[in-house]
């Protein structure tokens, strides 16, 4: 791997997670639900520590929640995006073999992490049921739109291998 191509990898990640976080925050105004990935990641990543003990159980400690701060969620929703960017431009894409333009190779890359990610990390995780089902009967499609146009700026901008 050489230089160049790790960071254009690691460039298309931090795009396509920064046009995952717009959308998600503008999605109101699509009369869609707005989603807080980054208050999420920090929530999940930060709210609990050994000595709070007065916390529901549960991985991010249930609805008694600290006010986390809001940067460190973004760091982790941003490294997440560049570790999914790497893993595309390095590996997937060629698994990728029905579809022949890089940017729709990456909408599909974005499909599949929000088809795994509604299916398993969110149900079993973050305890929001299937698809975000608990937040609100249109949330999946929020997921799906934002997941998508992260995946299109990382089919786009990263280059395979």
């Amino acid at each position: 791997m050489s230089l160049e191509f790790f960071l254009m990898s690691v460039f298309a990640g931090i795009m396509g997670s920064y046009g995952l976080v717009a959308m998600s925050l503008w999605a109101d105004s699509l009369g869609l639900p707005r989603l807080d990935f980054s208050r999420a990641m920090a929530n999940i990543t930060y709210s609990r520590t050994f000595e709070g003990k007065d916390f529901e159980p549960g991985a991010g400690g249930g609805q008694n929640l600290p006010n986390t701060s809001y940067w460190p969620g973004m760091i982790v929703l941003f490294m997440n995006g560049i570790f999914f960017s790497l893993l595309f431009s390095s590996v997937v894409h060629e698994y990728i073999w029905f579809v022949e333009y890089n940017t729709l190779k990456g909408a599909v890359w974005g499909i599949v992490l929000w088809a795994v990610s509604g299916i398993f990390y969110v149900p079993f995780y973050l305890k929001e049921g299937f698809f975000l089902s608990k937040i609100h009967p249109l949330a999946w499609l929020t997921s799906l739109k934002v997941h998508i146009i992260y995946g299109l700026f990382v089919g786009w901008i990263a280059p395979l291998s």
